[in-house]
């Protein structure tokens, strides 16, 4: 059965995560020192080491001071950005389809499914690598905002999921 409003609604909530994404795709590509000086920052612990000088003496052999490794790193990030922008974009578009009846619904939901499951590992990657490299210690906002972007992922993957 076809119900056009809660894929309308569903449509709309992953393009929403998908426009998100693509912006910070965009700068990441456009302007990438902005994130990438942070990025290295977090990996060579600068913050803890400065902040909480005791802690560092603990976890400073976690550290990773090699700007070839850090280059590789937001990269892959980056791409990983791009790939998950590319099927959310797909994921809404199937969604709105499948809400006029052109595409099958479970088809449509599958494919926004794992765009929206791509969005939650992003940003559970970065607290779970931000965990190791104590950025919370200086860095409170950032993975403030990291959970704010998973929680936002969970609820859309769980209105796909139950149409809640």
């Amino acid at each position: 059965m076809n119900d056009f409003f809660p894929l309308f609604g569903q449509s709309a909530v992953v393009a929403m995560e998908a426009a998100w994404l693509t912006v910070a795709v965009f700068d990441n590509i456009r302007y990438p020192h902005l994130n990438e000086r942070g990025f290295a920052r977090v990996l060579a612990m600068d913050l803890v080491k400065q902040q909480d000088p005791e802690v560092y003496a603990d976890v400073s052999d976690r550290r990773i001071e090699n700007p070839g490794m850090e280059k590789t790193l937001f990269r892959l990030l980056v791409a990983a950005e791009v790939i998950v922008s590319i099927l959310l974009w797909l994921g809404a578009l199937a969604l709105l389809l499948a809400a006029f009846g052109l595409l099958a619904d479970e088809a449509a939901n599958t494919l926004a499914h794992v765009g929206v499951l791509g969005f939650i590992a992003i940003w559970a990657s970065l607290l779970i690598g931000g965990q190791w490299f104590w950025y919370r210690i200086g860095l409170a906002a950032a993975q403030q905002a990291h959970f704010f972007l998973t929680i936002w992922g969970i609820a859309t993957l769980t209105y796909l999921s139950t149409g809640l």
